[in-house]
């Protein structure tokens, strides 16, 4: 190599370091709360307003709301900008895994239960309270967000029977919906996933170090992006509990 690309491939790995902004934090299991939704969907504004509201709790890291836009609904006059078709997937896989045929929205999947009970205050902390294990198992999670691409770097333990999935969640979108069941209002949205993956296994004595990269879209925020570990049942994939760190923005 030459002096002179010597210098610009140390330019260009400080450049990129100079870019990328690392965060880092200990974090306890919490209960999952998952959001089947779609902005085709007449009913599913409500569900979205009562997601957000959990936002004081997931910023105490009582909870881990997740909003999941499934695709199917795209059909009856407006597609969806955040729906995508693995969310729909994992929906139907879910319903099947119990035995059951049928998905619908809004539909809630609190501690990877079905729970109906959303619209009442006292159901919904009666079920996080009875959801929230003991204190005595930590998540190390570390974020490193780029222009391009967020790394996520993990350690933790895993229950027997569980897996692990990573979510990378936006926060704080918005769509005026021009068509459909929705036509001339303007939607808000929280805690939307934007990629799901997984799921990752630990190895023998329950040890989960997990490093994943997910590349990111130019239109997403990078100040109002997160990732959530979750921990999830293995046979069914249902999320159980999970533990969120918001990105630190470059």
């Amino acid at each position: 190599m030459t002096p002179t690309a010597l210098m610009l491939c140390l330019s260009a790995l400080v450049s990129a370091g100079a870019h990328a902004a690392s965060c880092q934090a200990q974090r306890s299991w919490v209960p999952v709360v998952e959001l089947y939704t779609s902005e085709g969907c007449s009913s599913c504004p409500p569900a979205e307003a009562w997601l957000g509201s959990l936002a004081d709790a997931a910023v105490a890291h009582q909870v881990v709301p997740l909003a999941f836009h499934v695709d199917y609904w795209n059909y009856i006059g407006w597609t969806d900008p955040f729906a995508l078709p693995a969310h729909s997937s994992r929906q139907r896989s879910l319903s099947r895994a119990e035995g059951g045929s049928v998905v619908y929205t809004p539909q809630v999947r609190l501690a990877g239960e079905d729970f109906r009970g959303w619209r009442s205050a006292e159901q919904v902390r009666e079920r996080i309270a009875r959801r929230t294990p003991r204190p005595d198992a930590t998540v190390d999670l570390r974020l490193e967000t780029g222009a391009e691409r967020l790394h996520v770097d993990t350690r933790t333990r895993l229950p027997p029977r569980t897996v692990a999935y990573v979510a990378l969640y936006e926060r704080r979108l918005a769509s005026n919906v021009r068509s459909g069941e929705n036509a001339g209002r303007r939607l808000s949205h929280d805690f939307v996933v934007r990629r799901f993956a997984g799921p990752f296994s630990a190895v023998g004595n329950g040890e989960l170090a997990l490093r994943h990269d997910f590349d990111l879209a130019p239109e997403w925020k990078r100040a109002d992006l997160g990732v959530a570990l979750i921990q999830a049942d293995a046979h069914s994939g249902a999320s159980l509990l999970g533990a969120a760190l918001n990105a630190c923005p470059g």
